[in-house]
């Protein structure tokens, strides 16, 4: 049985190796979220990526113009190789499971479009399902003559909307030619876009209202997250999150520029405009943050869609007052209960049927509370700028559960939440044993400021 077993591997090896020549297993690009980043090398395994210096992969693509097709050249050269494959794929930095744009072929091609369908060769396009997941390939790996390469143009349509910027990943196989996967090399590229081109939004954005990005009301402070309403900050219907692929300084800071929006406050210790960190865009609302202000007063902040372009458009400005502190907790959807975890966990801290998978918390439990506007900490972290670890509060805090006040010892945590935008303060506190079941408020006092009324979460001792 053994002996069987084993000329039937032999007899289905050429076979395989065939069959990737004609169309490759998808997802060897290096793309991390395909295959752990595993390239062609997991089968051309003779040569180490990159390493046969009788060979190179050379990748020419510029920036990407939202909407605007480009052509991608792809040259694969080897002295020795008579046989020739590559796949390319294009992912978006925020999140390297979406695609990026499309690909497209013509009957004739040497080259095809394969969708992640979740099977080993994928399926003809149009791509959806599994983030639309797309890749060029070579059909059918052309034969030269010896050292003759592969050099093909392949058009790539980025999306309609910019999606900040884009990763590009391409593997190469330069191939002896012999039905086998030995001695064969394997080259890899990739590199990074971003969005080029005027932005395009038609019409003068407005404002309705500036307010605290947690309560929704109207209190804010330095370096607390604010909502802004109003129309015409961005097309109908798009919505852009800033993620890795918006962010500036080696990823480490929010962009002040996003979907072709900017907005601009000028304020107390403040002569000249500054941009804020933007998280987040729709057309009529934004969600950002102040910077640091130096004591309290008025603030002058507009909107400016196409910023920096010929048709740079600003909104009617508005006039704030700030304060010193602006406590605010943030708020499950369309709800009042606080948003929040059961300590060491994801499970929300609310009723099922308000967060689906939530559940109460119990008396004795630790939970983390989200919320903005509080202040200083120490080390202190400017506004935009994501915070790497735990940084305290400087001013200190009242925590009442259920109109009580916490212990000290019961306060585990108050400060900028690791991870996130400066602007996001998190609480790790216990919930007293003596607590009873039921939707039990909570507030945090600071420097003679209070969060919003009528905000809890559920507590049940019994579960």
């Amino acid at each position: 049985m053994t002996r069987i077993l084993f000329i039937g591997a032999l007899t289905l090896l050429p076979s395989a190796v065939w069959a990737e020549s004609a169309k490759p297993s998808i997802g060897y690009t290096g793309a991390p979220a395909d295959h752990k980043g595993q390239t062609c090398v997991v089968c051309h395994n003779s040569y180490a990526v990159n390493s046969d210096t009788r060979g190179s992969l050379t990748v020419s693509i510029g920036d990407y113009n939202p909407g605007v097709q480009q052509m991608i050249h792809i040259t694969v050269a080897h002295t020795q190789a008579v046989r020739w494959g590559f796949q390319i794929t294009i992912r978006q930095v925020s999140d390297e499971t979406i695609e990026a744009g499309t690909f497209s072929a013509m009957p004739g091609d040497p080259f095809q479009v394969a969708c992640d369908d979740g099977t080993q060769y994928g399926a003809a396009p149009p791509c959806s399902g599994n983030s639309g997941r797309e890749f060029a390939e070579h059909v059918n790996a052309p034969r030269t003559a010896t050292g003759a390469g592969l050099d093909i143009l392949v058009p790539w349509s980025p999306p309609e909307n910019e999606v900040g910027r884009v990763h590009v990943y391409v593997a190469a196989v330069a191939a002896d030619g012999d039905g086998t996967a030995k001695n064969d090399a394997v080259y890899t590229f990739s590199t990074t876009l971003s969005a080029i081109g005027a932005c395009s939004l038609a019409n003068a954005p407005s404002l309705r209202n500036v307010v605290n990005g947690a309560s929704f009301q109207q209190p804010f402070s330095s370096n607390a997250m604010i909502s802004i309403f109003g129309s015409n900050f961005q097309v109908s219907g798009l919505r852009r999150t800033a993620g890795l692929g918006d962010f500036d300084n080696n990823g480490t800071t929010f962009p002040t520029v996003l979907a072709c929006v900017a907005v601009e406050v000028t304020g107390p210790g403040i002569t000249q405009p500054v941009r804020l960190p933007i998280a987040y865009v729709q057309p009529d609302q934004i969600n950002a943050q102040m910077p640091e202000f130096v004591g309290t007063g008025t603030v002058n902040l507009t909107v400016i869609v196409n910023p920096d372009k010929s048709n740079q458009r600003l909104s009617p400005v508005a006039t704030l007052t700030s304060q010193a502190f602006a406590p605010a907790f943030f708020l499950v959807a369309n709800s009042t209960t606080i948003a929040g975890q059961i300590g060491g966990t994801s499970t929300p801290v609310a009723n099922p049927s308000v967060a689906p998978g939530g559940r109460p918390a119990r008396p004795g439990e630790i939970v983390t509370l989200y919320g903005t506007g509080f202040g200083d900490t120490d080390p202190k972290v400017s506004a935009g700028v994501l915070a790497t670890a735990a940084a305290d509060l400087t001013n200190s805090i009242t925590v009442k559960v259920n109109g009580t006040s916490l212990a000290p010892s019961d306060v585990l945590y108050a400060g900028l939440s690791p991870g996130s935008l400066s602007g996001l303060y998190q609480f790790n506190i216990r919930i007293p044993q003596s607590t009873p079941d039921g939707d039990i408020p909570i507030s945090i006092s600071i420097g003679g400021f209070q969060t919003q009324s009528g905000v809890t979460i559920p507590i049940k001792l019994e579960q």
